[in-house]
C-alpha cells in the first residue's frame, strides 16, 4: 500500500498494514507445530491423531527429503534425482492403490506425500549412520530392515487412521514396504 501525497511525488511505502500481517509461517501454511508433533509420533511410535493427519503439509516431507540428499552426498552418493524420482513415482503408484483399496474415504496426492514423506525418517536415521559407518555388512543389513519395516509400520499406521481401513493394514504395508526398500538400496550402495 503506498501513499501519494501529490501527483508530483513519488510513492513511498505505507507501514501501517504491516501489523496486521500474519506471521511470514503463518502465511505459507506452514504449521511448525504439527510438524513437530508428525515427526514426534515416527520417530517414538506415538498413536498420531487424526486432526494431524488431515492437516497435509510438505515443509516437513521436504525438508526430510533435503536432508536424505545431502547426507547421501556426504556419504559420496549423489542422487538427488533418484530421490525424486522415487518419491514421486512411488507416492502416485501409493496413492493410487489406496483409492483403488479403501471403501469408506478418498486421499488426495497431496496427504500421499506428506504421509510418505514423513515415514521416511528412519531411512534418513539410517542414511545418517551410513556417513559414519559402512552399510554393507551384516550389522548394515539389519539396520536397513529394522529401518525399512520402522518406516513401513509408521506410513501404514497413518494410513489406517486416515482411510479408516483397520482390517486391510498388511495390504496398505506390502507396497509402502517396496517403495521404502528403494529408498534404502539408495543408502546403502
Amino acid at each position: 500500500m503506498f501513499v501519494r501525497t501529490s501527483p508530483f511525488d513519488t510513492y513511498t511505502p505505507s507501514t501501517q498494514h504491516l501489523d496486521e500481517d500474519p506471521p511470514l509461517l503463518e502465511d505459507l501454511g506452514i504449521n511448525p507445530q504439527h510438524i513437530k508433533e508428525k515427526t514426534i509420533s515416527v520417530l517414538a511410535w506415538k498413536r498420531v491423531d487424526s486432526r494431524l493427519l488431515e492437516d497435509p503439509d510438505m515443509a516437513g516431507p521436504l525438508l526430510f527429503a533435503i536432508i536424505f540428499g545431502l547426507l547421501l552426498m556426504l556419504a559420496g552418493k549423489l542422487h538427488f534425482g533418484a530421490i525424486y524420482g522415487f518419491g514421486m513415482l512411488g507416492s502416485l503408484g501409493i496413492y493410487t492403490v489406496m483409492n483403488l483399496m479403501s471403501q469408506e474415504k478418498e486421499i488426495d496426492l497431496y496427504r500421499t506425500i506428506s504421509i510418505l514423506g514423513y515415514s521416511l525418517l528412519p531411512i534418513v536415521v539410517l542414511s545418517a549412520v551410513g556417513v559414519v559407518l559402512s552399510l554393507k555388512s551384516a550389522v548394515g543389513a539389519v539396520l536397513s530392515i529394522c529401518c525399512i519395516l520402522w518406516s513401513t509400520m509408521t506410513a501404514s499406521r497413518f494410513f489406517e487412521v486416515l482411510l479408516e481401513m483397520k482390517n486391510q493394514r498388511w495390504l496398505i504395508a506390502y507396497p509402502v514396504c517396496l517403495l521404502y526398500g528403494c529408498f534404502t538400496l539408495l543408502t546403502v550402495f
